[in-house]
């Protein structure tokens, strides 16, 4: 087994919950040691502490690695940008959740699948026993409303216009200004939507999603992948996002193959596309519930790509692959 060791910052905060999904698969494939956390056996138990009982305020958005003379380092930062350019400096190669084709990195920085920090071991099992869940409800689509605002009320107003069964619910966290949030709850309202500002819990949210023939889905605040993505791969859901985040990961989601998409043209700026761009979500809905047998397709290669690609020890595999080559190149006597 590979060993690898991470040095988390001294004084980690709640960030350090942007490595744990990374640190479960290292700890599963390889040899992992932990500096710099709680003096506690087990890597589940010093992330947990770190997280739960936060030291101080040292981001750990991007942590640092090393293996076989490697240093590595994993950026978890939703936007598109090198989130730490000392540790890209640092570091031999720079793995990006949220890189964009296009965009001009660095040639050492290449993309990682964006883990989900709220899960563990447990929970992705139990993620993965939603796959043969009965479906109750044509549509489930349970979302925060914030970044993009407008954007994710247009989307819900057509989803309530949709002639099916369906379990909305928009959920309005707290940081906006009080009177925005309560002229949209109530236009929400207006349109039948169920309104909240509860967050509700994973398991409830897992059971929702999970019993819905299709399952709507956007992007996060800043275009990126969000967390529940993983969630939704590991239970086998027949994704259709309203328009496909612009990262990309090493085996890239394809729409039509992984997911559907509805294909809304959205600014890079978060803010609503065209009026007439939402018409796409109503139809490819409505033409994917026609289609069974297509939802069935999506359904099992999600499911696949997690077990393939995006599972911890998946992740993990490939960021090892990757350091491995690095370390070849390096000690090549031609370099």
């Amino acid at each position: 087994m590979t060993d690898v060791t991470f040095r988390a910052p001294p004084r980690a905060g709640r960030t350090i919950g942007y490595q744990k999904y990374y640190l479960l698969g290292l700890e599963e494939v390889g040899r992992l040691r932990v500096r710099g956390l709680a003096p506690v056996p087990g890597v589940r138990a010093k992330v947990s502490l770190a997280y739960r009982f936060p030291r101080g305020t040292d981001e750990v958005y991007v942590g640092r690695y090393e293996s076989g003379g490697v240093r590595f380092a994993i950026d978890g930062h939703d936007r598109r940008e090198v989130r730490d350019p000392e540790a890209l400096a640092w570091s031999d190669v720079y793995f990006k959740a949220n890189r964009w084709p296009g965009d001009a990195y660095d040639p050492k920085v290449v993309p990682i699948v964006n883990g989900n920090g709220l899960l563990d071991c447990g929970k992705i099992e139990r993620l993965r026993a939603l796959r043969d869940a009965p479906k109750e409800v044509d549509v489930a689509y349970v979302s925060n409303v914030w970044g993009g605002r407008e954007h994710s009320l247009r989307v819900f107003e057509r989803l309530a216009e949709l002639d099916c069964s369906k379990d909305l619910l928009a959920i309005f966290p707290e940081g906006f200004p009080p009177e925005e949030d309560d002229a949209n709850m109530e236009r929400l309202g207006a349109a039948g939507i169920p309104v909240t500002r509860e967050p509700v819990r994973p398991a409830e949210l897992w059971r929702r999603l999970a019993r819905a023939r299709l399952v709507p889905f956007r992007a996060g605040k800043h275009l990126c992948w969000s967390w529940r993505t993983i969630d939704l791969l590991a239970m086998g859901a027949c994704i259709v996002f309203d328009a496909l985040p612009p990262p990309r990961w090493p085996v890239p989601i394809e729409p039509g193959v992984h997911v559907a998409d509805c294909g809304i043209a959205r600014p890079e700026d978060t803010e609503a596309a065209p009026e007439p761009e939402y018409d796409k979500v109503p139809e490819t809905i409505d033409r994917l519930l026609a289609a069974p047998a297509e939802q069935r397709a999506l359904r099992e290669a999600a499911a696949r790509y997690f077990d393939d690609h995006a599972a911890p020890d998946a992740v993990a595999r490939y960021v090892l692959a990757s350091i491995g080559a690095t370390s070849t190149v390096t000690s090549s006597p031609t370099r």
